[in-house]
């Protein structure tokens, strides 16, 4: 019985957690943005243009997850859905990881 009470806990933990993944996309986006922005500031004129050029490459990877998360023809769900999903998430961390980055780049700030 024991057993049986621990794996429903568990399937339970998991469908929750899937479910929250799958509707964190507006919330990943904004956090983006939000660390976009951050970044922006940071830039000079006398900033390193490697620097400048891994902001244009997070911007570009924002706007790309943010039109790929609109075009999912199916709501996060079907083969093409789930795919979209996936890769606009993706790109959103990765956006806000480059944003990070440039933002230590210039200032040497860790976030």
């Amino acid at each position: 019985m024991l057993k049986v009470v621990a794996a429903t806990a568990v399937m339970v933990w998991i469908a929750v957690a899937g479910t929250a993944q799958a509707y964190m996309c507006e919330t990943l986006f904004a956090t983006a943005d939000q660390r976009l922005k951050e970044a922006e500031d940071t830039i000079t004129a006398e900033t390193d243009v490697r620097i400048k050029q891994k902001l244009a490459e997070a911007k570009g990877l924002l706007e790309s997850a943010k039109i790929g998360h609109r075009q999912a023809t199916e709501r996060h769900t079907g083969a093409i859905g789930k795919y979209s999903h996936g890769d606009a998430v993706r790109q959103a961390r990765w956006a806000e990881t480059l944003a990070t980055e440039v933002i230590f780049l210039s200032t040497g700030a860790t976030r």
